[in-house]
């Protein structure tokens, strides 16, 4: 008996290990409203921290690098260029209050402003409904990104796989020109079709 339990206890460890080798189990969990960077601090031992910490902060720099760019400048004037009436000197200093707050705002990182906020509960939703509220959105406008596709990552490739097997009906003899984003495109609307996620506007 205590070797059946030395031997599972040993596969636990080595599955367990593998949430080591990529930082996206790390900034999900850090990535929930309810947790963030506080959650790790507190809770995991320091080790933990000083290897994880630097390999999330690392990822965020490379999904901006190849996934996003920086948006163009906001001024007020561009705002409402499209209004007919003028703007009054109440509305022009209030244009240009705004306009301060909208640069300083781009100036700052997003993760680093999103993980020194506190965390806070939110129930009846998951984190990744939340991220795709327009409130964040808005607010993150870059790292909503970056949370909504690190929170779509499934737990198990089951499903994944379930869906791209059915690309052999696609992929017909009449369809062999079909490229790979395309084959990807179609296999993922199929899914989202019978899933109905198509209703959800968020």
């Amino acid at each position: 008996m205590y070797l059946r339990i030395q031997r599972c206890w040993e596969k636990y460890c080595a599955y367990y290990q593998r949430t080591d080798d990529s930082p996206y189990y790390a900034a999900a969990l850090i990535l929930h409203p309810e947790y963030r960077t506080k959650y790790v601090q507190k809770n995991w031992k320091k080790e933990w921290q000083e290897a994880i910490l630097p390999q999330v902060q690392e990822l965020w720099k490379q999904y901006q690098t190849t996934h996003l760019q920086d948006p163009p400048p906001i001024s007020y004037e561009d705002i409402h260029s499209k209004e007919q009436e003028p703007l009054d000197d109440y509305d022009l200093i209030l244009g240009k209050l705004k306009s301060e707050i909208i640069h300083s705002h781009q100036d700052l990182d997003e993760y680093d402003h999103y993980c020194a906020e506190d965390p806070y509960e939110i129930p009846g939703q998951t984190a990744l409904q939340w991220w795709c509220q327009d409130l964040q959105r808005k607010r993150w406008p870059q790292l909503s990104r970056f949370a909504i596709e690190v929170l779509s990552i499934p737990a198990m490739s089951d499903e994944p796989e379930r869906v791209f097997s059915g690309g052999r009906r696609t992929i017909s003899w009449e369809r062999m020109r079909l490229g790979v984003s395309n084959i990807e495109k179609t296999e993922c609307l199929k899914s989202w079709y019978r899933g109905n996620f198509w209703k959800n506007k968020s």
